[in-house]
């Protein structure tokens, strides 16, 4: 259903019809997410709402109290109560940074789950709550570590029929024995549906220096749990809005279609066209400012997903208790480089760059070894072709907002016009490191165990070059 563009009258004077509307609001939407697992809790929903009803008539009753015996010209200093989250009160340290998680529990839309894994080396997952939209889900989940040394949960995954990519997580804690609560999110791609079925995968590893550094899955340890959800009730969430309007910056234009609006975050699509005479790698700063005035919230964008399509979708925290407010997106500028620059020639033999966007990309004759292991379990290194490349930046006013990681497109061609691709999966990673006077970014690729024909011919996939130029548009 697509939500028509809508201007709210939000004075002081109607502060009373204000919360009326947003109590009928929380009470849709939790009404819709209700069923999106397992078992029903209509009387818990039904005190929920009544007790969240009756605080919104208590506080308007003691804010007119305190007007009255305060007087003309006396300061009103109104102390607003966090709201109970009932079992979901440990998560709080967790959601005080996370103003998705905040106001999903805040506005009542977090299910219960209570599914646990087996204990396995004195680890154990409770999968205490979720959040589940058309775009995503996030799963808040407790971490036992029974065990007498510290340890980490260093991936998890949900899977279905079908693996889902797109994923990160938050562990809280240090690894210490005891108990720690976190969270995983998992975003899914355009048109991506969610399965019914779904388990849930963590893996832990003892935090000593030998287990974190080897690849041997003796230091592992799996933990599973399998639950359902209604995808009927998860395809009802939200709400899409047509947005149909284009951003330009220095020329380039940027296309922002459309925005999916659901629990777990506000999902921008936006098409860097291809008629654009730059390749944009990326905008500076998206951000989506919430609500007006005082009461206006900044939206940090956490990822842009990009599948080698000219489609980009940003995500974006949403703040869940306020479903009606205006939202304008907002960007600093953009990272680009001309079309024509996008080429880097390389001899790896000769250690020497044919050619390249600037000067400040250089090559470093550094090399590094490549861990392997063999069928049996055995540990050991081998020396592969590396391009070890180094960009340096000097300092900028806008250093932090305009430093962008470089890289390259997987494949490249050599000297015989033969493709090949860069190992992502072993021996290729980045560095950063600098001070006051610059900063270096590192990057080592893994071009395999052949010897290739000179020159090598990569395609710059990312890079710093800032282009600043502030844009705005409105999402509603």
């Amino acid at each position: 259903m697509f939500e028509r563009e809508e201007k709210l009258a939000r004075d002081y004077f109607h502060a009373a019809d204000r919360q009326s509307s947003l109590v009928s609001e929380q009470e849709l939407d939790a009404a819709i997410h209700a069923g999106i697992a397992e078992g029903t809790r209509r009387g818990k929903n039904v005190r929920r709402r009544y007790a969240f009803t009756t605080a919104v008539i208590l506080t308007v009753a003691l804010l007119f109290i305190i007007s009255w015996l305060g007087g003309p010209g006396s300061q009103q200093m109104t102390a607003v109560q966090p709201k109970n989250w009932g079992e979901f009160e440990t998560y709080r340290s967790i959601a005080k940074n996370n103003i998705t998680i905040k106001t999903a529990l805040d506005a009542g839309l977090v299910i219960p789950l209570h599914i646990s894994t087996q204990e396995k080396n004195g680890y154990r997952i409770t999968l205490d709550g979720m959040i589940a939209d058309r775009r995503g889900m996030m799963l808040l989940y407790t971490f036992e570590n029974r065990s007498a040394q510290k340890a980490t949960v260093t991936h998890f995954s949900l899977k279905g029929p079908s693996n889902y990519s797109s994923t990160s997580y938050w562990a809280g804690g240090d690894g210490s024995p005891g108990i720690t609560h976190n969270y995983f999110q998992l975003t899914l791609e355009e048109g991506q549906k969610l399965s019914e079925r779904l388990t849930a995968e963590a893996i832990v590893i003892p935090d000593t220096p030998e287990a974190q550094l080897s690849s041997s899955n003796k230091f592992r340890t799996s933990l599973t749990a399998g639950f359902t959800v209604d995808t009927a009730e998860i395809e009802k969430s939200g709400r899409d809005i047509d947005i149909g309007k284009t951003m330009t910056v220095s020329g380039q234009h940027i296309h922002i279609e459309k925005a999916y609006i659901g629990p777990t975050g506000i999902y921008l699509n936006a098409v860097y066209d291809d008629q654009n005479a730059k390749r944009i790698f990326s905008v500076i700063e998206p951000t989506i400012m919430s609500g007006k005035g005082e009461k206006e919230t900044a939206l940090t964008s956490y990822m842009t997903q990009s599948v080698n399509t000219p489609l980009q979708t940003m995500v974006f925290h949403n703040n869940n208790m306020d479903a009606k407010g205006p939202l304008k997106f907002t960007i600093k500028g953009i990272q680009a480089l001309d079309k024509s620059d996008l080429k880097l020639v390389v001899d790896t033999e000769a250690q020497k760059i044919i050619k390249a966007p600037d000067d400040r990309l250089t090559l470093s004759d550094r090399s590094t070894d490549i861990r392997t292991e063999s069928s049996s379990g055995v540990e050991g290194r081998a020396n592969s072709s590396q391009l070890v490349l180094q960009l340096s930046t000097k300092p900028t006013t806008h250093d932090e907002m305009t430093r962008l990681s470089f890289d390259l497109d997987d494949s490249f061609t050599d000297g015989e016009g033969v493709k090949h691709s860069i190992y992502r999966n072993e021996g290729t990673y980045w560095e950063s490191g600098g001070n006051s006077e610059g900063w270096t970014d590192t990057g080592i690729f893994n071009l395999g165990f052949a010897k290739l024909p000179q020159p090598l011919t990569f395609t710059i996939s990312s890079y710093t070059n800032p282009i600043l130029e502030e844009q705005s548009v409105r999402i509603r």
